[in-house]
């Protein structure tokens, strides 16, 4: 009896391992915040991975009128708190896409391309890079709204990123 007094705790300890493992080895690099505001819609996309192609979270929509203007925000900051992210690209654009929820995401730097804004930076623990504009698109279609992480698949195995799809009538 005293052994099985002994093993109930050791194996609920155990238990209790391999339950936060996954959690704690799933840690991600960055909080992102995206938000896309038009005159009678908006909405909010937060982080997701690639691989797998257009990763896993179902991207919000924004419904706006052409030539109306279009508002972007946006937040990217470190949570990995085991050093320095070097040379860490940030990379924000607009393009056109075929329908809304492509998971090929099309080259913002094509014929596709309505805006395209990118930078490297170094990210120390808790460092947060912020941006804003505001656009207009004149031609009705799909858009594909995306910030993200570049410069970061060889050491973490991923890249990270937050869209929304823009849908122009």
């Amino acid at each position: 009896m005293h052994f099985y007094k002994r093993l109930i705790p050791a194996a609920c300890a155990l238990a209790a391992a391999l339950v936060l493992l996954p959690i704690s080895a799933g840690a991600e690099h960055f909080e992102i915040l995206l938000r896309v505001q038009a005159a009678n819609s908006q909405a909010d996309a937060f982080m997701d991975t690639t691989p797998p192609i257009g990763g896993v979270n179902r991207r919000p929509v924004v419904k706006a009128k052409a030539g109306e203007t279009i508002r972007v925000s946006w937040r990217m900051k470190s949570a990995y708190p085991h050093g320095v992210m070097k040379a860490v690209g940030v990379h924000f654009f607009v393009v056109r896409e075929e329908q809304v929820g492509q998971k090929p995401v099309p080259d913002p730097a094509g014929a596709a391309g309505v805006v395209d804004n990118s930078f490297a930076m170094d990210f120390n623990p808790d460092s947060v890079a912020t941006g804003a504009l505001r656009f207009k698109v004149t031609e009705p279609g799909n858009y594909l709204v995306r910030l993200q992480s570049e410069n970061t698949h060889q050491e973490h195995g991923h890249e990270h990123f937050s869209a929304i799809d823009l849908v122009v009538e």
